[in-house]
């Protein structure tokens, strides 16, 4: 849409008329030129408004700009979701989208659209941050890697790029994307607000109100919404920002070591895509194929994830790319035979093991997070996911000058990723938590019980005898990986 599809430049060289194209150049032995001319089969931002030569730095601001907006949208929706709730800043998502879809199709000039952009990346951000998290806290441990992981985005790049093919325009590609969204707007009226944000923010009324009612639709009549949260304690409400996801030790941990997973996953993703124009072969054919393999492989994740867990099939979708990256790396260095077809190929099996990383990486972050700080941590994660996605495509350009480059930081990232992951806890079956720093009780047997658990966590806070067994209790924050249980966690809401 915004591409450069200049295909010659004209210019007067001592009274004779040239039309002259090699590589989208400018001038003609050092004549620039008067008037340039473009493949008139696409209308793009830069045939519109003439933005190549002197103005080709333009295009690649815009998409710029575009991220900016998705890094203030990210760290928005993040803070806003966790302090009024998650329904307001998901479909506020949405009205962003239509409203500057329609900016952008009426747009005069370059600096309208760039502006329109700006905030179409915002409401991208605060989409992309609100929408898993939304949805993954109205389902059970099973399904949330289908929340997150369904190949949703692969099969929409498809049906887009399909879409723009027959459009051949960009102002219609954005009045189609404005019109999609009135749809989804009309979701406001069935969706209810996220009942575990209600139940982090002490307001149990209404989320046995919103459990009730999907019990209901389940045709769960017999469920037991008072034994689901007999064990909320209602306490005073806490406004929770960024400096939470530093709060303890463990969360601490799980922030630094899952922001390291997070940038790999812009650099690679947008390194690589950015990468394919420098491929051999057809562009159009490349980025089919990079796209569409991205739906089998995320459908493989899926079943990997609930099969294997969370974090063994990050690691794995790592390893696959620090491999493919490797080879390509060595291939473009050293200048090996059959360079071409070698570089396509690896290229494609790391392009495959990124887009199988997202899902359980993303799964992992929802699932570590308690809920009270759970949008935060998603969107300030994101937001280093954002800043990697930047330096991705300034890879592809040192790439040029340094063949392998780009696959070598690729690999190297990905090493670095895999260990960090070692030290993360697994997710798989667990529940969500919805508090932090509360307290845990450990059951244990026997008179040993209390040695065995200074041993295992660092703050006991003392014990009591109930039914015959000592119950002792010790800060959540504190707690060991290896005892680290939602089974035994008080607010913790086991639906």
């Amino acid at each position: 849409m915004i591409g450069n599809n200049m295909t010659s430049c004209h210019a007067d060289v001592n009274g004779t008329s040239f039309d002259f194209c090699p590589k989208k150049a400018c001038n003609i032995n050092g004549t620039a030129c008067s008037r340039v001319n473009f493949d008139r089969s696409l209308t793009t931002v830069a045939t519109e408004f003439n933005l190549v030569c002197a103005l080709d730095f333009i295009p690649s601001t815009i998409n710029s700009v575009q991220i900016a907006g998705t890094l203030v949208g990210n760290i928005a929706a993040g803070q806003i979701a966790d302090l009024i709730g998650r329904k307001p800043p998901f479909f506020a998502s949405i009205l962003l989208i239509f409203s500057f879809n329609i900016v952008g199709y009426f747009s005069t000039s370059w600096q309208v659209f760039a502006v329109a952009r700006f905030f179409l990346g915002m409401g991208g951000g605060f989409f992309l941050t609100t929408q898993y998290c939304f949805l993954s806290e109205f389902s059970l441990a099973r399904w949330r890697v289908w929340i997150v992981g369904f190949p949703s985005w692969p099969i929409q790049s498809s049906v887009l790029s399909l879409l723009a093919w027959l459009l051949h325009d960009w102002r219609y590609i954005q009045l189609m994307t404005a019109l999609c969204a009135i749809p989804c707007l009309l979701a406001w009226f069935a969706l209810p607000e996220s009942f575990r944000w209600y139940i982090a923010h002490d307001k149990p009324e209404k989320a046995a109100q919103i459990i009730t009612r999907i019990a209901k639709y389940n045709k769960h009549e017999e469920f037991d919404i008072d034994k689901v949260l007999d064990n909320q304690e209602e306490q005073e409400d806490q406004k929770y920002t960024v400096l939470h996801l530093f709060k303890s030790r463990y969360l601490t941990k799980i922030t630094i070591l899952l922001s390291f997973s997070w940038i790999a996953l812009g650099v690679v993703s947008y390194g690589i895509s950015f990468g394919i124009q420098e491929l051999s072969g057809s562009i159009y054919l490349n980025v089919f194929l990079f796209s569409i393999v991205g739906i089998p492989s995320k459908s493989v994740a899926l079943w990997l994830q609930n099969r294997f867990g969370r974090r063994a099939t990050s690691v794995l979708c790592f390893i696959v790319v620090a491999v493919g990256g490797s080879v390509v790396g060595f291939v473009q260095t050293f200048n090996a035979p059959h360079k071409d077809e070698l570089t396509n190929g690896f290229a494609l099996v790391a392009n495959m093991g990124i887009s199988m990383a997202w899902g359980p990486i993303q799964t992992m972050t929802i699932e570590l997070y308690p809920t009270v700080i759970r949008n935060i941590g998603f969107g300030s994660l994101s937001v280093t996911g954002r800043i990697g996605a930047i330096l991705g495509p300034q890879l592809v350009y040192l790439n040029t000058y340094t063949p392998g480059l780009l696959y070598f930081c690729c690999a190297g990232i990905s090493v670095v990723c895999i260990i960090g992951l070692l030290f993360l806890p697994e997710t798989m079956n667990q529940n969500l938590n919805d508090k932090i720093n509360e307290e845990n009780r450990i059951e244990m047997e026997g008179d040993i019980a209390k040695e065995k658990s200074t041993e295992w966590l660092d703050n006991v806070n003392g014990y009591t005898t109930q039914s015959g067994k000592k119950v002792f209790t010790v800060t959540m924050a504190d707690t060991s990986d290896t005892i680290h249980s939602t089974e035994n966690i008080i607010f913790s809401t086991q639906l």
